[in-house]
């Protein structure tokens, strides 16, 4: 009986290492094609797996999947393709195919200056547009570096030069930047009332002057994980006019302002595809802190707090559901309408697209249910000769979603009524997603208080 015992477990011993190396892969060879600007090192950072490693056999679909979906993410490349071919029963080589973007811009730029796209509309001013030309390089010496130089004219006179995602190692872990932009507006948005925005446009001198200039460095230890820490100087001045119609525009009885502010945002990135991501999640937390110049007691002081949270679910293939909360605090050492500004501007609410919000501190909560139309499709235009341009993917998404929020103010008027209530809204929206990372969006959405209407969008209705 015991001699059984033991030819049994020395078979088990036999086994279980033979089963265990059948299904080990070590990764041979990693070949790539199609990058005829963009340097290789730049496409094997975002992998998750290299030259060498040892994969299970299992875990190929899932580490082939990140890994294509983190080189598209790099808004480098058009159409991406990883094949595994198997040399042997025990290694494999890695095929990675990719069709890169067009990356020089010489434009001339006509896009519109407001709130969102629907506030645009509503507004039916085409001098509420900015035009001009710029030279833009993206992929800049084929290391992901982007160089851009902007004139622009009409709603804001602009001038603005940046250098962006320039590595200062070879592991493409440490990055720097910078950045410098001259803007004047003859209109400015300088209060709101009954909820809505209030306007002041001069016809003979500016109204509102920024100067900006910006050194930003960002830590990169793991593929989707982000450290980024910016310092600011800002310089604002405003006419005459803006402070006697808000002397709390800037701060109380202030014209000019000096300051700098200093931010670190920490981003957690796992979605699929970040233009119109349908799996996956990310996670932004800003710190930020703004002090006047000089520094004494009467400078003006601005902190804040914004966590971001974003998760996408597939509940099947024809059905994803998406969530977001963001939560904002904030404190300013006195009223400062500039720096106030909660929804209505870069964060929103469904349904109150027309609607400014002002406030100390906010909370908003959005819930969204997708439903495929058509599935991604590829298509290529014969009638146009560039190859980087007559091949166009395309899909269509059905959606329902709700949202609510609530904004806290200490400096609530009473004309002003959406501050300190519950705010609500729900709707459908239809989606046309398109290459380049563009998204066309038509929706009607309904707020709590009976307002709504259709509106019309170039993001995505939920995502960062």
């Amino acid at each position: 009986m015991m001699h059984r015992v033991v030819f049994c477990i020395s078979l088990l011993c036999l086994v279980f290492p033979a089963f265990s190396q059948e299904n080990s892969l070590v990764i041979s060879n990693i070949v790539i094609s199609g990058n005829f600007k963009t340097r290789p090192n730049i496409i094997l950072r975002e992998l998750t797996f290299q030259k060498g490693d040892t994969l299970i056999s299992s875990e190929l679909v899932t580490n082939t999947t990140r890994s294509r979906e983190n080189i598209l993410n790099t808004s480098l490349f058009n159409y991406v393709t990883i094949r595994v071919l198997n040399n042997s029963d025990s290694s494999l080589d890695i095929h990675i195919d990719v069709e890169e973007r067009w990356y020089f811009w010489p434009a001339v730029i006509f896009k519109y200056e407001d709130r969102n796209f629907s506030a645009w509309l509503k507004a039916k001013d085409l001098s509420k547009t900015k035009y001009g030309f710029s030279l833009e390089k993206f992929n800049f010496t084929g290391r992901k570096q982007n160089l851009r130089i902007s004139f622009l004219f009409g709603y804001a006179k602009q001038i603005e030069i940046s250098y962006k995602n320039i590595a200062l190692d070879r592991n493409r872990r440490h990055f720097i930047g910078a950045m410098a932009e001259v803007s004047r507006q003859d209109e400015m948005i300088f209060d709101t009332k009954n909820n809505e925005p209030v306007l002041f446009k001069s016809t003979y001198q500016p109204v509102f002057e920024r100067d900006k200039f910006t050194i930003n460095y960002t830590y990169r230890p793991i593929l989707n994980d982000f450290h980024n820490l910016y310092v600011n100087y800002f310089k604002y001045s405003i006419s005459d006019t803006i402070l006697k119609l808000n002397s709390d525009f800037l701060g109380r009885n202030v014209k000019e302002m000096e300051c700098f502010t200093v931010d670190y945002v920490f981003t957690k990135d796992k979605r699929d595809i970040k233009a119109y991501p349908l799996k996956g999640y990310y996670f932004e937390l800003l710190a930020g802190q703004t002090l006047s110049l000089p520094v004494t007691k009467k400078s003006f002081s601005s902190s804040v707090i914004i966590p971001n949270f974003y998760k996408f679910f597939e509940i099947n293939s024809k059905i994803h559901y998406a969530t977001n909360l963001t939560l904002k605090l904030s404190y300013n050492n006195t009223n400062s309408y500039f720096y106030s500004r909660s929804l209505g501007y870069i964060y929103n609410l469904h349904g109150f697209e027309y609607n400014t919000i002002e406030g100390e501190h906010f909370v908003i909560f959005k819930n969204l249910v997708k439903f495929t139309l058509l599935n991604t499709k590829v298509t290529e235009l014969i009638f146009i000769p560039l190859p980087k341009f007559n091949k166009i993917h395309y899909a269509i998404y059905f959606n329902v979603f709700t949202d609510c929020g609530y904004v806290s103010s200490k400096y609530q008027s009473i004309e002003n009524s959406y501050a300190n209530k519950f705010l609500y809204s729900g709707g459908v929206g239809l989606d046309f997603v398109t290459y380049y990372d563009k998204t066309l969006r038509a929706e009607y959405s309904m707020n709590g208080f009976g307002k709504g209407g259709f509106f019309f969008h170039l993001t995505a209705p939920i995502n960062k």
